[in-house]
């Protein structure tokens, strides 16, 4: 066999880090949209769905901290 085969262990060792880097980064953003006061759902969705380029934007826009920063409310956030 040529010395550029990849094993079966190799491929779910590599998945299995992919997909324990994507949790972490989905429980990272979450929290940290939750600090800043932001919808922690709609930043794990954009991780989620825009994997890696989602997280990347994420921590390039994202708010400042606020001093006292409030819990996310939806209701704060609906349209009258």
């Amino acid at each position: 066999m040529p010395d550029t085969f990849i094993s079966l262990a190799e491929l779910v060792v590599a998945c299995g880090l992919l997909l324990a880097t994507l949790i972490y980064s989905i429980w990272a953003c979450a929290s940290d949209a939750r600090r800043r006061g932001k919808s922690p759902l709609l930043v794990a969705a954009l991780v989620i769905l825009f994997f890696p380029l989602g997280l990347i934007v994420w921590l390039l826009v994202r708010p400042p901290i606020a001093e006292r920063p409030k819990p996310f409310k939806l209701d704060d956030h609906r349209l009258q």
